[in-house]
């Protein structure tokens, strides 16, 4: 019992350090500009509907194509009136698309996602570690 119990404690801690999802609210509450390191970052997504598959495509972007600040894409999370899809973002997703623009395609199964309006989130993070939530303006499923 005495071996166990320091796995037992360790086991613990690494159970509460995992980060929760966002809630419903929260990502409705994200904002639609985010400014980092002096940058205005914005986020255009265009969802589509293809059969049983649901595919996004992401583009993140700065204004005048300032160079983008050091950010990773982690995750995307899609709100219906249904509740949320989400789904993680791999490393390899991402390409640049230019000095001030990064794009990123996701796809999933698309559980029952119907076309209309959306509010489409992405999770970013960046180079210290911090978690943000970026939020497009109005989105329409195709």
């Amino acid at each position: 019992m005495k071996r166990l119990f320091p796995l037992l404690c360790a086991l613990l801690v690494a159970c509460g350090s995992l980060p929760a999802a966002p809630t419903t609210g929260q990502l409705l509450g994200a904002p639609t500009t985010l400014n980092m390191t002096g940058r205005a970052l914005t986020a255009q997504a265009a969802p589509r509907v293809e059969g049983d598959v649901f595919r996004v495509r992401l583009t993140l972007q700065t204004p005048r194509a300032q160079r983008l600040p050091p950010v990773r894409v982690t995750d995307l999370y899609v709100v219906t009136r249904d509740g949320v899809w989400s789904t993680p973002v791999g490393k390899a997703a991402a390409q640049g698309c230019g000095k001030g623009c990064l794009t990123t395609q996701v796809a999933g199964p698309a559980r029952g996602l119907q076309r209309g309006a959306v509010q489409v989130v992405v999770g970013l993070r960046d180079a210290q570690g911090r978690s943000y939530l970026l939020r497009d303006q109005t989105v329409s499923v195709r």
